[in-house]
């Protein structure tokens, strides 16, 4: 009872922004909640300085290619799990909560997917690369990790596992939320008795819209190629990789075309809960709607591959189609990533090749180096 008393009276002497107080109260607690649910093995390995590199260490991949930092979903045990639930409600918009949940789901759905497979090939039961990615295949594999100390001003967490990570910083009585990747696979699933569900049911098509309501000399000068890249440009590790802006002007958009400009910036923004996604769009608005630059690759081909980006001083959005029902995501602020900002530190992001993800995973599985 004390504790809430606290973090309510702390709340209310924050700058005077009771709406946003009241937000960051909410996450506050959420997060003592799990805190204080920990033991202290548990503790030693979900907790961090808030400035502490590894908060910027973070991947897409599965957990048997990247082991994240953090305590794995699966290792919490039912009331923990909650209250990760109650942070990730905390965080972000009902709609972000609805996708980065099933994000999550459809790890499962690929385990079901795997599991037949390999009932059905006995190359690849005998395949020990493919026997570990099915068991590894799981929505308990999400990692957890809390830096700083949520009773003061500044700290952060994220989630991370396959094809989703989200970073939330709070300082005071802000709260950011980027970078935040999201992925799905499959982008619809196919069959079975979830055929039709979608975890990121908008992102590929509000791009669409976007591009064909260009004239053909806005999609001209848009479109920098005809081949899709092989993922986002600035995905884990990758961050200011872009050296300038590409595409078309958001100069030169007429008042339709700006609307739906900011119809797609708001879908990827509107993920963070309402105060974040504000704070966010007013960032956006103070360095001028008129200085973004959209850019596209490949066919306008909404059952095709395709890749397009919003790029400005305070957005970076990122869409790729991988293959026809597979998809990634990324969301920065080239200015406020992990609230560098706010926090007045910098942190080194860090993910490696490759080519070193799957040595480790070989050395890890007892693989020889083909």
């Amino acid at each position: 009872m004390i504790k809430y008393l606290l973090i309510a009276l702390w709340g209310l002497c924050l700058s005077g922004n009771v709406y946003a107080s009241q937000g960051t109260v909410a996450l506050r607690t959420a997060t003592l909640d799990f805190v204080e649910s920990l033991n202290a093995g548990q503790r030693k390995t979900a907790m961090f300085a808030l400035k502490d590199d590894v908060r910027a260490t973070w991947s897409n991949l599965p957990t048997l290619m990247a082991p994240p930092a953090g305590l794995l979903l699966k290792d919490l045990n039912v009331s923990q799990r909650a209250a990760v639930h109650r942070m990730l409600r905390a965080s972000l918009s009902s709609q972000g909560y609805a996708k980065t949940a099933a994000i999550m789901w459809l790890d499962d759905v690929l385990h079901e997917a795997d599991t037949r497979r390999m009932a059905e090939s006995a190359e690849a039961r005998a395949n020990p690369f493919s026997v570990a990615m099915t068991a590894n295949r799981d929505s308990g594999n999400y990692a957890v990790a809390v830096f700083g100390d949520p009773s003061d001003l500044k700290w952060g967490w994220k989630i991370t596992g396959h094809h989703l990570a989200v970073n939330i910083t709070v300082a005071e009585d802000q709260v950011g939320f980027m970078p935040v990747f999201l992925g799905s696979n499959p982008m619809i699933v196919k069959d079975g008795p979830y055929a039709g569900w979608m975890a990121l049911p908008r992102e590929g098509s509000i791009g669409i819209e976007m591009m064909r309501s260009l004239t053909p000399a806005q999609q001209s000068t848009a479109r920098i190629g005809d081949v899709v890249p092989g993922d986002v440009f600035e995905g884990p590790g990758r961050r200011a990789s872009l050296e300038k802006f590409e595409g078309l002007s958001s100069k030169t958009l007429n008042p339709d075309q700006r609307e739906r400009l900011k119809q797609l910036v708001g879908e990827y923004v509107s993920n963070a809960n309402s105060v974040s996604a504000h704070v966010q769009l007013d960032a956006i608005d103070a360095s001028g709607w008129d200085n973004l630059w959209f850019s596209w690759r490949g066919p306008i081909d909404i059952n095709g591959r395709f890749y397009y980006r919003v790029h400005g001083p305070r957005i970076l959005i990122e869409y790729n189609r991988q293959n026809e029902n597979h998809d990634h995501a990324v969301v920065r602020d080239p200015e406020n990533d992990y609230g560098e900002d706010w926090l007045g530190h910098h942190y080194t992001e860090f993910h490696p090749k490759m080519e070193q993800v799957m040595r480790d995973v070989r050395k890890r599985l007892g693989i020889e180096a083909q």
